[in-house]
């Protein structure tokens, strides 16, 4: 047991695992094994990692026909952690285990989160009991609370320690090598965040330098240089197809003005990050104040001690780096263009950077603890913050008589009294002589508000579903009901849950997915259809729903009629009615008539969906080289159309009596190839972002292959990278062995 205690990164791992399990246990136990929450984690996270998890050792990793209409599986899912070490864990095992899987894996995160952040923190502190304070400040801050919904959001926070305790040990010990296997890893973790991450690691970087705390000189400066570079370049052969495909989405928003770059539009930004610096976090759904919803993650509150130790460092140490750090940090929150820098300065405003400065905020909380600094001042400037803050929403809701700020009174009261009571609380703590006293006194203070607030936020997202524990698990076990469909396009009904296709492994346009292919979001735009994060094609929109091929109606409710809008009653399967759509479309159809874009636009919503069932959309460039195959009277008739779904791809076998555009309602994307009776084909993006092929007179046997674009340059990049980083050791090695001689 001694041998334990004194490993203090052993004991700062076992004491995040043990927080973790606290709050985490009870809803597995409450779940029968399965930990599930509300909207993103049961209907994104389990879908998400299952079908992964199955497409990998499936060999479907190039193309997903699971995501809407069809995506590229990795620009898809390398947001939602596809190479991350977690969820590599998970896929050793099948993916039937994954919801049972989940709790402790994300207990795991808490616990890495913990050990990382010690590993950084430890350095700066004589007292490793302080470091072990601060692993537990960082590991479960409102940060790591509020957002328990995302769960892929935990990965980042578990690794990034890591970036900078490996710069540090670069910088102050010379160990190289290691700086530039964890750039990589934060890349293929999450390509979104690594961004994010870059920017806050030359920030530290900088400050480092210029408060003389690194010293740099120009070999240790282009030693930096390389492992920063071959550690991104490690990462190519996720990053760069990864960058390609999201490059296309249009929430990738960079259209700034002057007044948006240096003021938020909305002054309830400004609010909620004093709020998060102040008060307990809050869940995202259903909070007390300002917002009935906010999923921009906004929260810094560190556990039980709040904000008050690092405002004691601060005031007492204001130029040292941590205190300039922190200050930097604050700026950037505060202003658009600098907070939107983590983000490649989309418009979209995002908080999802703070657990970067937490970080830091958690270091300065551990280095005062060492320093035994006076807290008064830390004390006296929290409650008055506090006590503004509650006034300054009482005073506005008098004198403007408007209640719309508070959406859960009870909520907010309870919220401040916590944070009130911790405040007494740690100023007593804090003042007890006996300093091995305190520190298990602080320690436990953590435990208690963290098991007891945790557990609560928990409860709080979990009350709020209508999900109950039987109708997840139909949801994650339908494919035994819609298994027979698979090989066909469907839809789900205003009944329905999303994501049906990726638990019963069936083609389902009703999609709740951020990452779709970008000629979906352009053929949508087109159609003034304002797809953001989910695809609900109405069973109403029944032209639009022929168009895109939809075969079956899949009903979860048994009394919604669905005949209603032209659909058939087949049959019953289980909880689910299944409806046949007379007037779908089959993949490769073929019309007779095409219309320019520019008159194509001219029609209302409705005429256009109609037109896109019997016309073709064609650019001036495509009706000059294929306005010939649609004359008058050149109608088109298959003696066979057949298609059928591949993995990465799909074949099409099609007896035409002319030659024509085969279309498919599949996106447009580069990485397609196409072959007609073993010729290469020209690929045309038709309607807006479909696809089609020129076939013959005759019989056609076309073949459809997808390799995803920048993959292969990305390998070739990554194994050149490989080799330089060999090199860069062996290299270093020697001039290190000259320099000593």
């Amino acid at each position: 047991m001694n041998k334990i205690l004194k490993n203090k990164a052993l004991v700062a791992f076992l004491s995040s695992l043990l927080l973790g399990t606290i709050i985490t246990l009870p809803n597995i136990i409450g779940g029968h094994g399965t930990f599930t929450l509300i909207a993103d984690w049961n209907f994104q996270q389990i879908p998400f990692n299952k079908l992964i998890n199955d497409s990998i050792k499936e060999g479907s990793y190039l193309w997903t026909w699971f995501n809407e209409l069809g995506s590229n599986f990795i620009g898809t899912f390398s947001f939602y952690n596809l190479f991350s070490p977690f969820n590599i864990i998970a896929y050793i095992f099948p993916s039937s285990w994954f919801e049972y899987l989940i709790g402790p894996i994300f207990i795991l995160k808490y616990a890495v989160a913990g050990l990382t952040s010690y590993l950084f923190i430890q350095r700066y502190v004589k007292n490793k009991n302080y470091a072990l304070i601060g692993s537990l400040l960082y590991a479960f801050s409102g940060f790591q609370l509020t957002n328990t919904l995302f769960y892929h959001f935990h990965d980042v926070v578990a690794i990034f320690p890591l970036l900078l305790y490996t710069l540090d040990s670069l910088v102050l010990d010379n160990k190289k090598g290691k700086f530039a296997l964890v750039v990589a890893l934060c890349a293929l973790t999450n390509w979104f965040f690594f961004i994010g991450e870059v920017v806050f690691v030359i920030l530290y970087f900088i400050v480092r330098v210029i408060t003389k705390s690194y010293k740099i000189n120009f070999n240790k400066f282009i030693q930096i240089v390389l492992e920063s570079l071959i550690g991104t370049l490690l990462s190519a052969f996720v990053l760069l197809p990864s960058l390609l495909f999201v490059s296309s989405n249009p929430r990738i928003n960079n259209s700034w003005d002057i007044i948006k770059m240096f003021k938020y539009e909305n002054m309830v930004n400004y609010a909620e990050i004093i709020r998060s610096f102040i008060f307990a976090p809050e869940i995202m759904y259903i909070r007390s104040i300002f917002s009935e919803n906010n999923y921009t993650s906004v929260e810094l509150y560190l556990p039980f001690v709040g904000c008050i130790l690092f405002i004691s460092y601060i005031l007492k140490n204001i130029r040292k780096w941590p205190s300039i750090m922190s200050i930097i940090s604050v700026v950037f929150m505060l202003i658009p263009i600098l907070n939107s820098s983590f983000f490649a300065f989309t418009t979209t405003y995002y908080a999802r950077w703070f657990y970067m400065p937490i970080l830091i905020f958690s270091l300065i909380s551990s280095i005062c603890l060492d320093k035994n600094y006076k807290i008064e001042n830390g004390v006296l400037l929290s409650i008055f913050a506090s006590s503004l803050f509650f006034i300054s929403m009482f005073i506005y809701m008098v004198i403007s008589k408007n209640h719309s700020i508070f959406y859960d009174i009870s909520y907010f009261v309870l919220s401040i009294s916590i944070t009130f009571l911790n405040m007494f609380i740690m100023y007593y703590v804090y003042n007890i002589k006996n300093k091995k006293i305190m520190t298990i006194a602080i320690v436990i203070f953590i435990f208690l508000f963290v098991g007891i607030w945790g557990n609560y936020m928990v409860y709080k997202y979990k009350n709020r579903t209508f999900v109950t524990h039987n109708y997840y698990i139909q949801y994650l076990n339908n494919a035994k009901y819609l298994g027979k469909y698979k090989n066909e396009k469907t839809n789900s009904s205003n009944s329905c849950s999303y994501n049906f296709g990726y638990t019963s492994k069936i083609k389902n346009i009703k999609t709740f997915n951020s990452n779709i292919s970008g000629s979906a979001f352009k053929f949508y735009n087109s159609l003034y259809y304002g797809r953001h994060v989910a695809t609900i094609i109405e069973e109403s929109d029944k032209y639009l729903n022929d168009f895109l091929g939809v075969r079956y109606m899949i009903s979860c409710n048994n009394k919604e009629n669905l005949e209603q809008y032209g659909y058939k009653y087949l049959e019953e399967s289980g909880p689910y009615r299944i409806y046949i759509n007379p007037e779908y479309k089959e993949f490769g159809f073929g019309v007779n008539k095409y219309i320019s874009n520019k008159d194509f636009k001219k029609l209302s919503i409705d005429e256009r969906k109609k037109v896109l069932n019997d016309t073709i959309v064609l650019n001036d460039k495509q009706i000059e080289k294929y306005g010939y195959l649609y004359k008058p009277d050149n109608d088109i008739n298959y003696e066979t159309n057949n298609f059928k779904y591949l993995k990465n791809g799909f074949k099409s076998y099609i007896i035409s009596d002319k030659e024509t555009l085969a279309i498919y309602t599949i996106p447009y994307d580069k990485g397609w190839k196409a072959y007609i009776n073993g010729k290469n084909a020209n690929i045309e993006e038709v309607d807006n972002g479909m696809m089609a092929v020129k076939i013959n007179k005759g019989k056609n046997k076309i073949l459809f292959k997808y390799f995803t674009p920048g993959l292969k340059e990305g390998i070739i990049i990554t194994i050149l990278s490989v080799i330089s980083l060999i090199i860069y050791n062996i290299l270093w090695d020697k001039r290190k062995v000259r320099s000593k001689k």
